[in-house]
């Protein structure tokens, strides 16, 4: 059994083809990964657009809430805002 040596220069290219690819497998890994992180960033962007929707409806709540309780009326309370 004859073993043929390879020569430096098959051993640095096949050196650098190993690379090329853990190259590309790292590449789609990171495409995927931003993929997840866009997906992530617009979920976030949509809950903190409900909590602020949120915020604002508990808020009109308690208005109407401390108006009901003033006994006032909505044109009463609208003519003491509009003096103010």
């Amino acid at each position: 059994m004859s073993r043929t040596r390879r020569t430096k220069r098959e051993i640095i290219t096949a050196k650098m083809e190993k690379l090329d690819q853990q190259i590309n497998s790292l590449q789609k890994k990171t495409v995927a990964l931003q993929d997840e992180q866009d997906k992530l960033a617009q979920e976030l962007r949509e809950a903190e657009a409900a909590e602020k929707k949120a915020a604002e409806q508990a808020e009109q709540k308690e208005l109407l809430r401390l108006i009901k309780k003033s006994g006032k009326t909505v044109e009463e309370v609208r003519e003491f805002l509009e003096k103010q």
